[in-house]
Parts: C-alpha cells; structure tokens; sequence
C-alpha cells in the first residue's frame, strides 16, 4: 500500500513537469539580465541599445552615429526611440534578432562588447512585460546594388522563444541603419552616477570615434561630438590556450570537429600547439594521438589536460586583441572632462588564470570638469570600463575597484583622494573577461588583474604627483616674487638715501638681476633638488610594496617608471 502512495506521489510530482524556453526563463528572472531597479533597468536598456549599434558599425567600417530620443508618457512611463548608422538588419533576421534569446553572431572567442545574445531580445522582453506594447523597427540595408528598407511591428512569442509579427511594410531607404521603438513602465530616467545620461557620457571616453545626439525627457539636446576620426580595427578570433581549457572542452572539441586525428583535431583547435607538442603528449599519456576524436572518452580527456599543466607553452597570442590606444583615451578625456592634467596609457598583454590574456589600459584626470559634483563639491570617480563598455553598477565587488582603492593616494599627494577633482579610467580588454555574473556589471578580483590595474594606475599617480607638486611651486614661487617686487622699490629708495645718490629705475636694477641669480634667489635650485630627493623615495616605497630587492648604487632604479616587476624580486 505504501509502495503505491510513494508510486502515486511521484506521478503527481512530475505532472507539473515542464521544459522552459529561454525567454521564459528570463521572463521570471529579469534580475538576471540586469534589469533590478527602475534605474539601473533604464540604463542597462541604453547599454544594450548602443552596444550592439556599435559592434555593427564598427564590423561595416562605419563610424558610429547614434540618435536617442527618451519622451516621458507619464510617471515611470518612457517612449525610447534609438536610431543608428549602421548597416542595417536583413528583414528575415530582424525578429531573430529582437525576439529569440541566445541567438547572435557573438558565440566565439573574440573580444566584443557582449557575447550573449540576450542584450536586444531582452530589451524587447522587459518592454513586453511592463507595457504589453509591440517593439517597432525599421531596418534599412543593403542587399546586392539596391537599398531595402522594411518597418515592422512584432511581439515575443516567449514559449517558443521567437518573434510575432504583427504589420510589415515596405520603407523607403535613404541610408543603412536601424531604428527601434520601444515603450517602457516601472523605469525611472535620472542624471545621477547610475543613471542613463551618465552612462552615455562614460560611453563617449571609451569610445571617442563615435557620435551620439540624445534629447531627454525634459526637451533638452545633448550632443556629444566624435573625438576621433578612426574606426577601430576589428579584433581577430583567438584559438583557446592549452593553459585554459578543462576536460569538457576537450572532449567538446573532439566530438564536434570535422578532423580525423586526435593530433590535428588538437593543433587546430588550440593555440600554441604544434605536432612536437602532441607527440610530447602521446609519449606522457601513452595516448594514440592517430585515434578518431568522436572516440575519445572522458578519462583521455582529463590526462590530456592534466599534461598540459605540467607542460610549459609560450604565452597565449595577444595579436586578436585590440586595445583602445593611450591616444584615443586621451582624446575621449580632454573631450568630456577637459581637464588641467591628463595622463594615460596601455599596459602590455598578460594572463590571468592561466591562459586568457588580457590587457589593463588606464587613465587620470586632475582638474577641469574631473570628478563628479555631490551637493556642490567636486568628487572623485571611478570609470569602469571591459572592452570599451562602462560598468555602472556593482561597484564594490569589482576588481578595479578593489585595486584602485587599495593605492595608497597620500603617497602621490592627494592627501583626500575621496573629495578630490579626480577622475580615474581603467578598461580591462579580453576575449574573456571574468564577469562575476550575467548583469555583467564587475569584474572578479583575479590576482593577475587586480596587479596590473595597480602597476598602470601608480604608473600614471606618479606622474600625477609631478605636475601637483611643480603646481604648488609655482604657487610659492609667485608668492615669493610678489613679495620680492613689493620690497624691491622700498630697498632702492632707501639704498639710494644712505648712498646720497639719485634714485635708480626700478626696471634698470631689476634688468641687472641675472635669472640664474633670481631663480636662486626664489629657490629653484633647491625645489629641483628635493624633486629628485622626493621622487626616489617614492619609487624606493612603491618597491619595497611589492618586494623588490635594490642594489646599493640604486643602479636598477633605472626605467622604474615603466615598470615596476621589471626588477629583480627577492626569493
């Protein structure tokens, strides 16, 4: 009788068992997609809107121009309009674009804004599920020699995870481009740190070949002008690095590749791997490396991978990635933040984990429009950015929050580095960046990561330093002059009585003042010596924090400010 409940129970338990397609499962856990708040919801929908705009102008070699236009409807209740130059979506593939999660040409291990396929689909989905209103599109692109244009109005099917259509009908082209319209509820629009406005200004410095034109709710038009002229040179896929794969990968590779060995199903699909390394593999393994790989098994799998962490490999090729350039960050600065110090600069490629390589590019503003305005004082702030995209939210548990608040400021002469006219840039370029979740909002705190975001930030701090302490002496400089011009003319007259002498010009004695006698006379000599005496400390601290031996002499304190690990570490 027992035996039968049991029997029964389980019955009942699996009668509500179902299948959930991707959209369906997002439809219950939106926070997943970023989409937690009324406006961090907004801005990740700008985020994705621009993000995917660019990536498709960048691949056509178009200089990106964007126009958003943002219309309050009511209290929480937002018409987007976004609009691109790009080249335009092919009518079969705009639902499968908008409506179809997990589908994209993204899924390769290539450096790009995003890698998912959810960024447009579920800007559709939230607004479906806040106003039950249709996405309208307009798509306008090139097929052979004639310019096609198609205006569409659909919905999200989300149980079968594809498009509805709803109107479609011929549009006259004049250019390439795409333009969606989307209605949202429950979303809030505000020109604070985390907001939409903001995130579009951060976009601008890391991406300064742009142009984007918004008008918010209010009426007012922003226009935030390209800096560069270049379009960014496409990335190139890169093979996975044997450092960097486990025994699923491996086993993935061999069932669905088209060689016939497992020695070329290896060499192909790894990167650093040539025939002398497989026959390496073959003699430590005792694999056949001449099997069909559709029958290799798991166990062959793992003894591959466990020899190759026993084996050493050249670092992974960093040739498919491509940094912003010290240049361009420097453009896309002056142009937001015009600033009265700017230094910046790309550090080389490194690893993290093993095999993913990876490169720190970092910047620092002093002065201008740096910083943000908090109840009327100037503050720091932090830009996070991973493959040129701003991370606006999550702050703390990112690692470069985590390196750049470790510094220690004081040492580079921002005694109060929290209230300080600072703004502090770092892009972290990857084929895999290490986000801690789906939002994609942070960076983990890879050791490898988190040190080069520092040696690139202390690099640029020590520069910082330079230009405050020579401002503070032309500060006491100028005051010592005044001083001296105020006494000066005193000093004649009163030389001239006790000399019974006519009194001389006071421009004749001052032009027989030698400069090298004035200088000396305010000091300079002095300021260029504790300089030197001051900058060799400062370097003599930043080695001893990270353990670098010193000679004597000091002889290898030469090109310390390239860097640091340069130097030969104690044991």
């Amino acid at each position: 009788m027992r035996r039968k409940n049991l029997s029964q129970q389980a019955n009942e338990l699996f009668d509500n068992f179902q299948q959930l397609t991707p959209s369906e499962f997002f439809r219950k856990n939106k926070q997943m997609l970023g989409f937690t708040g009324k406006i961090r919801s907004l801005t990740i929908v700008f985020h994705e809107l621009i993000t995917n705009s660019f990536d498709a102008a960048e691949e056509a070699g178009i200089l990106p121009e964007i126009n958003i236009e943002l219309k309050r409807i009511d209290k929480e209740h937002y018409i987007l309009r976004h609009s691109d130059n790009g080249p335009g979506i092919p009518e079969d593939f705009v639902m499968q674009v908008y409506c179809s999660m997990f589908a994209g040409s993204k899924f390769r291990n290539i450096q790009s804004r995003g890698q998912q396929g959810l960024g447009c689909s579920g800007c559709v989905l939230l607004s479906q599920m806040t106003t039950g209103e249709p996405a309208r599109v307009i798509s306008c692109y090139q097929e052979g020699d004639d310019l096609k244009g198609v205006k569409m109005k659909f919905k999200m099917d989300v149980k079968k995870n594809k498009g509805m259509l709803m109107e479609r009908e011929d549009f006259p082209a004049e250019h390439t481009g795409v333009c969606i319209e989307l209605q949202f509820k429950d979303v809030s629009y505000s020109m604070a740190e985390q907001g939409a406005f903001e995130y579009i200004r951060r976009t601008m410095i890391g991406n300064p070949h742009a142009k984007i034109t918004f008008r918010d709710p209010t009426g007012h038009k922003y226009i935030f002008k390209r800096a560069a002229n270049i379009v960014p040179i496409l990335p190139k896929e890169v093979l996975p690095h044997p450092k960097g794969v486990s025994a699923d990968d491996i086993l993935f590779m061999a069932k669905h590749t088209d060689k016939r060995r497992y020695k070329s199903m290896l060499t192909s699909s790894l990167s650093r791997m040539s025939n002398k390394r497989v026959n390496e593999i073959e003699e430590l393994t005792g694999i056949d490396m001449n099997k069909r790989p559709k029958d290799m098994t798991w166990a062959e799998a793992e003894a591959i991978v466990n020899c190759f962490k026993k084996m050493k490999f050249m670092a992974p090729p960093s040739n498919g990635l491509i940094p912003i350039g010290s240049e361009q960050i420097e453009k896309g600065m002056k142009q937001i933040l015009k600033p009265e110090f700017i230094a910046t600069l790309t550090r080389k490629p490194v690893t993290y984990g093993g095999g993913v390589s990876f490169i720190i590019e970092a910047g620092i503003a002093y002065g201008g429009d740096s910083g943000r305005v908090v109840n009327e004082q100037r503050k720091s702030e932090i830009m996070r950015f991973a493959n040129r995209v701003p991370l606006t939210f999550d702050q703390g548990s990112c690692a470069i929050t985590e390196a750049l608040k470790s510094i220690d400021w004081k040492r580079y002469g921002i005694k109060d580095f929290d209230n300080s006219p600072v703004t502090l840039f770092v892009n972290i370029i990857s084929t895999q960046v290490p986000y801690l979740s789906t939002g994609k909002q942070s960076v983990s705190p890879e050791p490898e990561i988190v040190h080069e975001i520092r040696q690139a930030t202390m690099t640029l701090a020590r520069k910082l330093q330079k230009h405050l302490r020579a401002k503070k002496a032309a500060k006491e400089k100028a005051m010592r002059s005044k001083v001296f011009e105020d006494y000066l003319p005193v000093i004649i007259e009163e030389a001239a009585k006790l000399g019974e002498t006519a009194v001389p010009e006071y421009n004749q004695v001052l032009a027989k003042v030698t400069k090298r006698a004035l200088a000396e006379l305010l000091g300079e000599k002095v300021e260029e010596e504790e300089e030197e005496v001051e900058e060799e400390a400062l370097i003599m601290e930043e080695l001893d924090e990270f353990g670098y031996a010193v000679d004597d002499d000091h002889s290898n304190l030469k090109n310390i400010e390239e860097d640091i690990p340069e130097y030969e570490k104690e044991e």
